[in-house]
């Protein structure tokens, strides 16, 4: 691979770079930094070498390419690693051209027919649907098994019974095992996201060229074959310029990164000392440079923090395709980073996740001390009365007015007697306060009684065996 010193690399432009011939001068050196991007798209370099090998063979199918120089070509491309240490060592202007150089010292004229009937606008975008769909492909897995995680800790804290809250606030009496299954179901159909957009990703624009083929008769739809999409591209010039797949793809991490961040949140508030009422393993914990006693449940809080991560990649795709015109344009290099960055940090939370899931401590005695706030049980005696035969809206009112009258005079749902409680229209109303009795009469499909718990666990495992 050639290398230059001085502040214009020779592949700059001139006689030394690929794309040369119609100019007379290179760029200007802080325009050719400008336009660099092999320090990131070096990525695709596997990704390149399986493009160029489907390509070689679409080459020799059109009899572009002898039988000899196809197999000296791809005897070339077989061998990644020395293609690492070639890729690293060059100065060219991204990694396709960085290969096509490389083939080119390495054969000669032989390596110099390689990109005939392709462009660098139609391998790019088929080398970056590659690797987003190998990250996504390797995201199903990580997420699956964070699932997998959530169920089995929802299995074990189907009986252990605590506060449910909205709006921060104590609402009715769940179950721990109840909270993992809103969990587990909210992050399967992530995993179903990621299912419906691979097989829209799925799609090969190789052989599209700049804008609008070529002359030479290649067969698009074996080379998608080959590369193992789905499908060949419908239209060129919609293949060079199409960034959906990209944009998609941030749209479902960043969903996921907000499940993650949910997920994350009720565990760091769970490990609060106030609630106590899990405890997060040490290895994924850490200490305070300066206080000794601290625990701190860093994990669960850089999973938080990175959805916002993932919500600025989602933005920075949509904001950059938002008003190109047709065909493809040179803004489309900023395509990548977000995409990068969002398959690598989903890549990174997910593990850590389900290690912190899969080692916290459940405290069912804290929880169930937390149910001892009688405001958790204001609903089951609103439905008991309409049980009776009162009007939901009638009874939402007098319980409403029993908790008031009770407030005022500081007393509690635990300190009325039988006759008050007969006088409510609840004549076994003391029986109600109990937390077992709360959630395991709350039988409905979806409820957070623990055979309902089970059941929905059964369902997502049921599901993760169909994917």
């Amino acid at each position: 691979m050639s290398t230059s010193s001085g502040d214009a690399p020779e592949d700059a432009g001139g006689d030394g770079a690929l794309w040369s011939g119609r100019f007379s001068k290179p760029p200007a050196p802080e325009a050719h930094r400008l336009g660099v991007s092999l320090r990131f798209d070096r990525r695709l370099l596997s990704q390149d070498l399986k493009s160029s090998t489907a390509h070689i063979e679409a080459l020799l199918g059109a009899g572009l390419l002898t039988d000899e120089e196809a197999t000296s070509l791809l005897d070339a491309l077989r061998d990644e690693d020395s293609w690492v240490d070639a890729v690293a060592a060059s100065d060219d202007e991204d990694v396709h051209m960085a290969v096509e150089r490389e083939l080119i010292e390495r054969l000669g004229e032989t390596g110099a027919k390689i990109h005939a009937g392709r462009s660098r606008n139609d391998l790019v975008v088929t080398d970056y649907r590659l690797w987003l769909l190998e990250e996504a492909a390797r995201a199903t897995v990580n997420l699956t098994a964070l699932v997998r995680t959530l169920v089995e800790r929802g299995r074990e804290g189907a009986g252990y019974v605590m506060p449910g809250y909205t709006h921060n606030r104590p609402a009715q009496v769940v179950t721990a095992g109840y909270v993992m299954a809103a969990h587990a179901v909210a992050l399967l159909r992530d995993i179903e996201r990621l299912d419906q957009w691979a097989a829209r990703a799925s799609v090969s624009p190789l052989g599209a060229g700049a804008i609008a083929t070529s002359t030479f008769g290649i067969d698009p739809s074996k080379t998608a074959e080959t590369l193992g999409f789905a499908r060949s591209f419908a239209n060129a010039m919609d293949a060079v310029s199409d960034r959906d797949f990209a944009v998609e793809f941030c749209a479902v991490a960043a969903i996921l990164g907000v499940h993650l961040s949910r997920l994350a949140t009720d565990l760091a508030r769970w490990s609060e000392p106030a609630f106590g009422f899990i405890e997060v393993d040490e290895a994924f914990s850490t200490g305070s440079s300066m206080m000794p006693q601290k625990r701190n449940p860093d994990v669960l809080e850089l999973a938080r923090g990175k959805a916002a991560r993932l919500t600025g990649d989602l933005i920075t795709l949509i904001t950059l395709t938002s008003g190109l015109p047709s065909g493809y344009h040179r803004d489309l290099q900023e395509d990548k980073e977000p995409g990068f960055d969002a398959a690598e940090t989903i890549n990174l939370v997910l593990p850590a996740m389900s290690g912190c899931v899969a080692t916290f401590r459940f405290v069912p005695e804290a929880m169930r001390a937390a149910t001892a706030n009688e405001d958790l049980y204001a609903t089951d005696l609103a439905e008991a009365l309409v049980t009776a035969g009162v009007p939901f809206r009638e009874a939402h009112g007098r319980t409403g007015e029993l908790l008031k009258t009770l407030a005022e005079r500081g007393r509690g749902l635990r300190d009325l007697t039988d006759e008050e409680w007969a006088a409510f229209g609840v004549p076994k109303g003391a029986a109600l306060l109990d937390p077992v009795v709360s959630v395991s009469a709350r039988t409905m499909a979806g409820g957070p009684s623990p055979d309902s718990v089970r059941a929905q666990m059964d369902a997502v495992e049921a599901k993760l065996s169909a994917i």
